[in-house]
C-alpha cells in the first residue's frame, strides 16, 4: 500500500486559487441572499412602521425614528450583526473544509492519471480515508495493477523491466 506523504502547508490550500474562488462563490451567493432577505426585513419594517404611525399619529413626523431607534433597537441590531459574522465565519470554515475534501483528491487523481499515462504503472493514487471519492481511488489503483501487469514495469531511467510470466507465455 502506498503511503501519503508528509503534509505541507502548500499542500493544505490544494490549488488555492481554485479553492479560493469556488469558495467565493458559495460565500457570495450566500451573503447576497443574506442581504436580500435583510433588505426585505427592512423594507416591511419601515413599511408596518409607518403605516402604525399614521393609525395612531403618536408622534411628530420629524421625530418618528427617534422613537425607534432606541436600546431596543440598537441591541436587536447588535445581536443580527454578531450572528451574521457568525454565519460568515462557519460558512467560510465549512466551505474550506468540504472543497479541500473535494477538490484535494481531484488534484491526486489527476496527478495519478498523468503518472500512468507517462507510463508509470507502478504508480498508486493516494487520498486521506476521510476524503469523498475513496471508491473511485480504489479502482484507478486496481487499473493500475492491471496495467503494471500487462504492460510490465518501467525502471527509473525508463526502460521496461518485463513481468516473468510474459516471458513464460512467449516461451511456450
Amino acid at each position: 500500500m502506498a503511503t501519503r506523504p508528509r503534509r505541507t502547508l502548500r499542500s493544505l490550500l490544494v490549488e488555492p486559487f481554485k479553492q479560493i474562488k469556488f469558495g467565493l462563490y458559495v460565500i457570495g451567493i450566500s451573503v447576497a441572499f443574506v442581504v436580500a432577505c435583510a433588505a426585505m426585513f427592512v423594507v416591511a419594517f419601515r413599511e408596518q412602521y409607518a403605516h402604525v404611525m399614521s393609525i395612531f399619529n403618536v408622534v411628530d413626523p420629524s421625530r418618528q425614528w427617534d422613537v425607534v431607534t432606541n436600546e431596543v433597537f440598537r441591541t436587536n441590531a447588535i445581536r443580527i450583526g454578531v450572528m451574521f459574522i457568525g454565519y460568515l465565519v462557519i460558512l467560510f470554515g465549512v466551505v474550506f473544509r468540504l472543497t479541500h475534501r473535494y477538490y484535494g483528491p481531484l488534484v491526486s487523481i489527476e496527478r495519478f492519471v498523468n503518472q500512468l499515462t507517462e507510463g508509470k504503472y507502478d504508480k498508486r493514487a493516494v487520498i486521506r480515508n476521510k476524503d469523498e471519492l475513496q471508491r473511485l481511488v480504489n479502482r484507478l489503483n486496481r487499473l493500475a495493477e492491471n496495467l503494471e501487469r500487462r504492460h510490465g514495469k518501467n525502471c527509473a531511467d525508463g526502460t521496461k523491466v518485463e513481468d516473468p510470466e510474459d516471458e513464460i507465455e512467449r516461451a511456450s
